[in-house]
């Protein structure tokens, strides 16, 4: 017998200002032991019909008010129960404002990146030490 977990689809978008990123920290209510990080980047679930790529934007702009106007893919990556496919973005307006599900936010230099690991977790920390890497 053959048992198929239904894989919740996610996008992040790992945000830019000059050689910070923007990290979000999560509603005190938010942070559980299934999910303990308490910082966080921008996005969330695709919504019914939605490409990867639109659901980072319109969650971005739900969870911040930025608007997007350019994301370039950087990797996706997988655990038990979840696919998250990850971009980037440069160019964006706005000014943040964000949504109840976080309390404040940071744009965090990546020489300071190191301390927030544990805070946001390994997959994101890897994929924006990708990012870091992959700019132009």
């Amino acid at each position: 017998m053959i048992i198929r977990i239904k894989k919740e689809l996610v996008s992040k978008v790992i945000i830019f200002d000059g050689r910070e990123v923007l990290l979000l920290k999560r509603d005190t209510d938010s942070v559980t032991e299934r999910s303990p990080w308490t910082w966080d980047l921008p996005g969330g679930h695709l919504d019914a019909g939605e490409t990867f790529q639109q659901a980072a934007i319109r969650e971005v702009f739900e969870e911040t008010k930025l608007i997007l106007t350019d994301i370039s893919y950087v990797g996706r990556d997988s655990n038990i129960g979840k696919l998250t496919y990850f971009y980037t973005a440069e160019d964006w307006g706005g000014e943040i404002k964000l949504s109840k599900e976080h309390e404040e936010y940071k744009w965090v230099s990546s020489t300071e990146l190191d301390s927030y690991e544990e805070s946001i977790g390994s997959m994101y920390y890897k994929m924006i030490l990708k990012a870091l890497k992959t700019r132009k």
